[in-house]
Parts: structure tokens; C-alpha cells; sequence
């Protein structure tokens, strides 16, 4: 149960239901007369609540239409909720500006997340600019931060399984052919275009390995498997197994968000970038363990 002005708190790893149960509580315990959600639209919470809600879509906000509005009609009679809007690696962005503005605009705040970092600890400051009015804005995380705001974590422990996959000579030449011509055309060109093309020649191989009983994820369905989803399509709970990681973790931690999956098979074919993607998430997952323990210090 929330309590009258038990509010301004930044919430890790709720669920819908959770987070619902909070928003709820609280606008009952203080006659609240709107509440106004922020969210990108794939995770856009279904609040039943018992007054005015508006969302916001997170590619919204910055528009002149509904920011200059908001900063009228936020008052101390609105509950904002910042619903997993750490999108960006970026503290300076415009978005996230636009949100602080909201923020102070009301005493009335939630900041809920699923996982508190994108790649690194320093992007939970993000989250600790909304909730203590920005007034650490420049500064690195250090472990003191905290201790300055109210957080409550439901810790998602990630643990990793390698499914291996052996490759044939024909696709070992082909790899070697590829990285080769990648390396000798990339000029000025994104360095990472390298590894996310070679990362798709096992592909073939991988997709002779599919198991039909299970269900696998993976960056497109190129081979047309009935029990392939891409990332993109995931809309539910689920146990899957990772056909291939992204490139990018913030659209694995959205995978995640969805799917509510800590335990991640993922395969692996004996070429290099296969192993240099799984070693890479695996280091990102000590860094999300690491994160949770310097804030629950």
C-alpha cells in the first residue's frame, strides 16, 4: 500500500501489475486529479485509475504541442509517471530534458525502469537526475548517490548458456572472404558494420540446429521459421532462445523488458565474431550485477 506522499521513488524491475498497483494507491491516498504517463509506446502501461490519464509517447515529448501544455498544466495535483524512458546513453538529451522540466513542475513522481543501465553504471544518473531535480547533473555516479534518493529494486539476475554450433568449411571460407572485403572497403565508414555482417554468415547453420518445440529470437526471421520472432515482434512474457544478440543492448534490455527473461540461451557457432558477441554480453551482464550491488550499498 502506498502512503499519502510516499511517492518520489525510482522503482527497478516492477511489472505491469506492480507498477499499476503503486500508481493507484497513491492517487486514491492523494487526491490526485490527473496522471500523466510517459513511456514509449511499447511499454505503455494500461492504468485503470479513478481519474484524468494522458500518455505520452517517448518520441512525443519533445514536441512543441505537448511540451509547452504539460509545463501549464503539470501542478502538484498531477502524478507523473516516467515509465522505462532510459533510452538513451545520452544525459544531455533533449527528451530527457523535457522530462526534468515535467518533473518540476510537481511533487508527485514515479520513475519506474526494468533494468537500472544500458552499458554502465553512469546511466542510472540518468534515472537519479529525474528523481533529485538534476542537482548532480554533471557529476559521475559514486556510491554515495544512493543514499540521496529513495530506490527500490526487484533485481533481475541475468545468466547465460551457450549453445554451441559447429560450422563447415564452405562457411569458414565464406567468413574469411567477407571479413576481408569488409576490411579492405570500410574507409570512413562505421567500424561496426563489420561485425554485425559477419555476425549473420552462420546464420544457415545455426537454422539447421532449430529445435521445433522451442522458440527463438533473433535481429530478422530471414530463413521464414514458423517459431522465429525478431526482436521487434516480441509483445509478451516468454522463454526463448537467442538465435543471435543484437548489436545494440538497448534493444536486447527491450527484449528482456517483454519477456521478462534472465536465464538466455544463446547460440554460438565456432566463428569469431559468434564468440566476440557472447563474450561482449557476457561482460555486460557482470556490469548490470556489478550496478546493482554499488546501489544497494
Amino acid at each position: 500500500m502506498v502512503k499519502k506522499g510516499d511517492c518520489d521513488v525510482i522503482a527497478l524491475g516492477l511489472t505491469d501489475v506492480e507498477k499499476g498497483a503503486r500508481v493507484i494507491s497513491y492517487v486514491r491516498a492523494n487526491d490526485i486529479r490527473k496522471v500523466v504517463v510517459l513511456s514509449p509506446f511499447r511499454f505503455r502501461p494500461s492504468f485503470e485509475l479513478p481519474c484524468e490519464v494522458e500518455h505520452i509517447e517517448w518520441t512525443e515529448i519533445i514536441k512543441y504541442k505537448f511540451f509547452y501544455r504539460l509545463l501549464q498544466e503539470i501542478n502538484n495535483d498531477t502524478l507523473l509517471v516516467v515509465n522505462e524512458c532510459l533510452r538513451t546513453q545520452d544525459r544531455s538529451d533533449l527528451t530527457y530534458n523535457c522530462i526534468r522540466h515535467f518533473l518540476n513542475q510537481t511533487k508527485n513522481q514515479f520513475v519506474f525502469q526494468y533494468l537500472p543501465i544500458i552499458d554502465s553504471i553512469d546511466d542510472f544518473m540518468i534515472l537519479f537526475d529525474f528523481d533529485s531535480r538534476s542537482r548532480w547533473k554533471r557529476e559521475a555516479f559514486r556510491n554515495v548517490f544512493p543514499r540521496e534518493c529513495k530506490i527500490e529494486i526487484n533485481r533481475v539476475n541475468v545468466s547465460w548458456r551457450e549453445v554451441r554450433v559447429e560450422t563447415n568449411a564452405v562457411t569458414a571460407a565464406t567468413y574469411a572472404r567477407e571479413k576481408r572485403r569488409l576490411v579492405d572497403n570500410i574507409g570512413l565508414r562505421d567500424p561496426n558494420v563489420i561485425p554485425r555482417n559477419l555476425y549473420l554468415i552462420s546464420g544457415k547453420e545455426k537454422a539447421k540446429h532449430i529445435n521445433p518445440g522451442s522458440k527463438y529470437v533473433g535481429r530478422n526471421n530471414r530463413f521464414g521459421l514458423d517459431n522465429m520472432c525478431t526482436y521487434r515482434d516480441i509483445s509478451g512474457t516468454g522463454q526463448y532462445v537467442v538465435f543471435e544478440l543484437c548489436h545494440n543492448f538497448i534493444d536486447f534490455i527491450d527484449f528482456m523488458s517483454v519477456s521478462r527473461q534472465a536465464e538466455i540461451p544463446v547460440m554460438v557457432s565456432d566463428l569469431k565474431v559468434d564468440r566476440w558477441y557472447y563474450e561482449r554480453y557476457q561482460a555486460w551482464g557482470k556490469r548490470l550485477a556489478d550496478a546493482y550491488s554499488a546501489l544497494q550499498q
